[in-house]
């Protein structure tokens, strides 16, 4: 059920109250671009070339501020800014070496870019950081989701998590809230709850379109990821109605049916020429990035081709959720990857062992 209840907005972020730290903002230096370098096809489709971004992997080599996180989802702010949401984030802890003296991690941050200039937003401290937001649950805490810009306002998906202390992959989903932000400022106006307990990732991913703005999520089960859409208005307020699977669609989330098989936790859906283009990478840690396209924004999805190979898998090391920026580029298509590590070693030997990279894709249009 939609907005099951309202959010008080001092048990998220208090900007008002003294007892609260308001988000530290860290301004980060332009860093000068370098040359955009091409790579030799290897495993993926014969029509796409691929160059890695130097411009955009150079912007977020940082030792101050944002240092190194996950999830690496990206808006576009409609002024010339483009906000870049994150999990888990380390702040500073960069030695010359590129080493990290600790392994002290913040669940969310946001980095605003504006042109070369790069504006790390967090709670806490400089000195003591502290996640951007944080749910009312006080063992809870928040990984962002997908964001849109409507109404002058930013409204942003975060999603609750919890564990029961069993290790590296113990945590599950305890909630979906929906932030509205000040587009000027990145002040939290209002939190809604969604879903409380959700089966599906509601909020992994949107699409704005031209009459409706399309809410993507994913269910996990033991035969694998299952990708399923709602759709509501462009600030998110209407009914959503639930795609079923077929050719209709409900106000009843039960009623959800899946529209995709094998999709990764994260991922994007975008449009370009009126043609629908959904991106996952190979869901159990591969290197291998899917590009798949459609006639509507409810698929089904097809064409499957292979746009990258993230050349980083191997050993201990893992590449996973690939995303889409696709508005960064009107030429070719800018995709991340997150790098990481089963040895939580090799993230304090090198802070390039956790941290988005770049990649600008070509010839990835669907052909006639």
């Amino acid at each position: 059920m939609k907005f099951l209840r309202t959010i008080i907005p001092v048990l998220i972020l208090c900007f008002a109250c003294k007892e609260d730290p308001e988000p530290t903002i860290i301004p980060e230096e332009p860093e000068p671009e370098e040359p955009i370098v091409c790579e030799q096809s290897t495993c993926w489709h014969e029509s796409v070339y691929v160059c890695r971004d130097s411009t955009y992997i150079k912007l977020f080599t940082r030792s101050t501020g944002w240092t190194g996180a996950d999830a690496t989802y990206s808006v576009d702010l409609k002024n010339g800014k483009t906000l870049w949401m994150f999990g888990d984030t380390f702040i500073d802890q960069v030695n010359a070496d590129r080493s990290r003296p600790s392994f002290r991690l913040i669940n969310n941050s946001l980095v605003l870019q504006e042109g070369s200039t790069m504006t790390t937003y967090h709670g806490g401290t400089p000195a003591n950081p502290d996640a951007f937001a944080k749910p009312p649950e006080p063992n809870d805490w928040y990984w962002p989701g997908d964001a849109t810009v409507a109404n002058g306002k930013i409204y942003l998906f975060m999603h609750g998590f919890g564990t029961d202390g069993g290790g590296m992959w113990d945590f599950f989903r305890t909630s979906i809230d929906l932030f509205t932000l000040n587009i000027e400022t990145l002040a939290v106006e209002s939190t809604e709850r969604l879903f409380d307990d959700p089966s599906i990732s509601w909020g992994a991913a949107l699409l704005e379109d031209d009459d409706y703005t399309y809410v993507y999520g994913v269910h996990s089960s033991a035969s694998g990821k299952q990708l399923y859409v709602a759709r509501t208005n462009a600030d998110l307020t209407d009914t959503w109605e639930y795609y079923d699977g077929t050719e209709n669609w409900s106000a009843d989330v039960s009623d959800a049916g899946v529209i995709y098989n094998g999709v990764s936790e994260q991922f994007s859906v975008f449009k370009r020429d009126g043609v629908y283009y959904f991106l996952t990478q190979n869901n159990f840690f591969g290197k291998e990035i899917y590009l798949l396209n459609a006639s509507s924004p409810e698929g089904p999805y097809s064409n499957t081709r292979t746009v990258y190979c993230t050349p980083e898998t191997g050993g201990n090391i893992f590449t996973y959720n690939a995303f889409a920026h696709d508005h960064i580029y009107s030429d070719s298509l800018l995709i991340s990857y997150n790098i990481n590590s089963f040895n939580f070693s090799d993230l304090l030997t090198s802070a390039d062992n956790y941290r988005p990279y770049f990649v600008r894709i070509g010839g990835w249009r669907k052909t006639p």
